[in-house]
């Protein structure tokens, strides 16, 4: 996400969470630090998350613009974190904040 994502952020990461998966978290730069720190601190208290530990907040922000290879970067960063902590799931979805599941996992 970008600056002011991260309550869509926390909507939408409630809304897919699925006990199975692994997820990464990432604010760019373009987010303040405070906004980060937020996120981060929903991340690590929210107890739906906090019983498995499934949900990794990215804390180095990076810059990322769109159109051009920092997207394609930061994703690369977000999958290689998930190898190295969390090596056991078989599909990554890369997801902005604007995304939104219609139907849940199970259903």
């Amino acid at each position: 996400g970008s600056v002011g994502d991260g309550e869509s952020l926390k909507r939408t990461l409630k809304a897919l969470y699925h006990p199975r998966n692994q997820y990464a978290v990432h604010l760019d730069l373009e987010a303040s630090p405070h906004e980060r720190l937020d996120l981060a601190n929903f991340v690590r208290n929210e107890p739906l998350f906090a019983e498995l530990g499934n949900v990794r907040m990215i804390v180095k922000a990076n810059l990322v613009t769109y159109r051009g290879p920092t997207m394609v970067t930061n994703t690369l960063h977000a999958a290689a974190l998930l190898f190295k902590e969390a090596g056991n799931w078989d599909w990554f979805i890369n997801l902005s904040a604007s995304d939104y599941p219609l139907l849940t996992q199970d259903g």
